[in-house]
């Protein structure tokens, strides 16, 4: 077991290095799966998204950096939201939900630009007020990127965006180049390549998405219509003469 894991990671689970991969790798898998449900509108993807958030930050934060979960708390309660926001749509079955089509709005990419940046500042914690995260990499700095739109990708598809997926395909593989380029370790550039591939099934699966159904008009609406109505028809009548 430790030999497939070092050729696949390059790690040795003797040293903290090599645990904290391991955790980001489970934490990547639980990803996929995550993807891979909602892609079928399941509600048992939040719980993958959850422990994606528990195996890799808040584990890790916990063993390794507290400061960590300024990072590692703000992504559980993004699970959480859109486990709250996926509970909105009609339930069919035991876990399916009946989403409905919403469409990509000028707020929602401004909402979502400035998530993504306080995403990355947040993964930088303490190291944001000392300066020293202007001496991060580049590559540093795309890891913090790209993971940041990974999981603010959800909150587009926890309301039913359909483009969401093309932004969580966007944020796999541009983990797939950064790994590529630093470290190629073909257990996560495996990882990455199937959460791509999840989420552009799951852009494909929601083609058809419906549209949301109209209310039906309250017997107040209809009262307040009709006495409209009267009232025009009243003042054409009386214009006619």
């Amino acid at each position: 077991m430790d030999s497939i894991i070092d050729s696949l990671f390059q790690l040795s689970l003797s040293t903290s290095s090599g645990v904290q991969i391991l955790l980001f790798a489970i934490s990547a898998l639980f990803v996929v799966i995550a993807a891979l449900l909602l892609a079928h509108r399941n509600d048992l993807g939040w719980w993958a998204l959850i422990m994606a958030v528990f195996s890799g930050p808040i584990i890790s934060a916990m063993k390794y950096d507290l400061y960590a979960l300024f990072y590692g708390v703000p992504l559980l309660l993004l699970a959480i939201f859109g486990l709250w926001r996926f509970s909105r749509f009609e339930l069919k079955g035991k876990f399916i939900r009946m989403v409905t089509r919403t469409p990509l709005t000028a707020t929602s990419v401004v909402g979502l630009l400035a998530g993504v940046i306080l995403l990355v500042a947040l993964h930088f914690n303490v190291f944001l007020f000392n300066g020293s995260y202007l001496s991060a990499t580049p590559e540093v700095w795309a890891m913090y990127v790209s993971d940041a739109v990974i999981f603010a990708s959800f909150v587009l598809i926890a309301r039913g965006v359909r483009s969401g997926w093309l932004l969580l395909a966007a944020g796999a593989i541009s983990y797939v180049v950064v790994y590529f380029m630093v470290s190629p370790m073909l257990g996560m550039l495996g990882l990455y390549v199937f959460t791509a591939l999840a989420a552009l099934y799951g852009w494909y699966q929601w083609r058809a998405l419906p549209a949301p159904a109209q209310p039906e008009p309250s017997e107040e609406e209809i009262a307040l219509e009709a006495a409209a109505k009267a009232a025009l028809d009243k003042l054409n009548s009386a214009d006619d003469k």
